[in-house]
């Protein structure tokens, strides 16, 4: 191995804390089962929809048409017991991997009926991480698990921003891209009854304000490898990308509930310095042993 290929690998495995990833794991771990239990009814019935709808996506796109409702609510309360095992760190080694492939089921059967919520892609992708890490012997998994997850929050962030560009152009530069947007989603959603923002208004009628938020929404996502480059900008990056999702909550009242939490960012972050967080992962990770 020459040099250049031992400093990449190095790079991409380093030597972290398990303590960190034990409590990352476990955190990603719980806000995926609650977010699979909170929405446990939408996700496991889809006899709402109609079978017409039904345009599968994902690891999904094997079927030819919906599967019968017994089965869907059987991954679900499968998943959900699979995911509850993960977090308390019960037989983690088979509870991960169930975990990760049953909640990307269920994400990518909900979004086959016409949905497709890319919020929770990063959910997915972390636990596929923490899920292939397993049990978390030594600082040297640790070390790529946390990588692995750190650059795949970055790479989602990234292609956001290029996306936009790519859609709007210009137009996201000089903040007419996310005028537009915030109009048209708070006047959809004043027409539908749905609860909507009231600062919607006063942003969408002023084209400095927009052009300060179309800017500093690219500064986050085309800025995000800097969380990469240290443990600084990592925590620097992750507050700006926090404040980020709560200028859309605020603004738009849409909630990106997994970012908003804190946890997307976990990863970047010291969080086994946090007492209460650190007492019950070890706690799992007795368990798990």
């Amino acid at each position: 191995m020459t040099g250049v290929a031992r400093a990449v690998a190095g790079w991409l495995a380093p030597e972290a804390p398990r303590e960190r990833a034990v409590v990352t794991r476990m955190l990603v771990g719980a806000f995926a089962t609650i977010y699979l239990l909170a929405r446990f009814r939408y996700l496991a019935d889809a006899s709402r929809h109609v079978a017409a709808d039904f345009a599968p996506v994902g690891v999904c796109s094997v079927l030819t048409a919906p599967i019968a409702a017994s089965a869907t609510w059987a991954i679900a309360i499968v998943t959900a017991t699979a995911g509850i095992a993960f977090t308390t760190g019960f037989r983690i080694r088979v509870a991960g991997p169930a975990f990760f492939a049953g909640l990307l089921w269920i994400l990518s059967y909900a979004s086959s009926w016409g949905k497709i919520m890319h919020s929770e892609n990063l959910l997915v992708l972390h636990l596929g991480v923490f899920a292939l890490a397993g049990e978390v012997r030594d600082e040297r998994v640790a070390g790529w698990a946390l990588r692995a997850a750190a650059i795949a929050t970055v790479l989602g962030y990234v292609v956001a921003g290029v996306t936009k560009l790519r859609s709007g152009g210009t137009a996201w530069l000089s903040g007419d891209a996310l005028g537009s947007w915030v109009a048209w989603d708070a006047l959809r959603k004043i027409e539908l009854g749905s609860l909507h923002s009231p600062l919607a208004a006063r942003v969408a009628e002023s084209p400095a304000l927009l052009q300060g938020l179309s800017l500093y929404t690219l500064l986050v996502e085309l800025g995000a490898p800097v969380a990469l480059v240290s443990r600084r900008l990592a925590r620097a990056w992750g507050l700006l990308a926090w404040l980020f999702h709560v200028g859309i909550l605020a603004t738009m009242a849409i909630g990106f509930f997994y970012p908003l939490s804190g946890v997307a960012f976990a990863a970047l972050l010291p969080v086994e310095r946090v007492a209460l967080l650190r007492r019950l992962a070890t706690r799992a990770d007795d368990r798990s042993a």
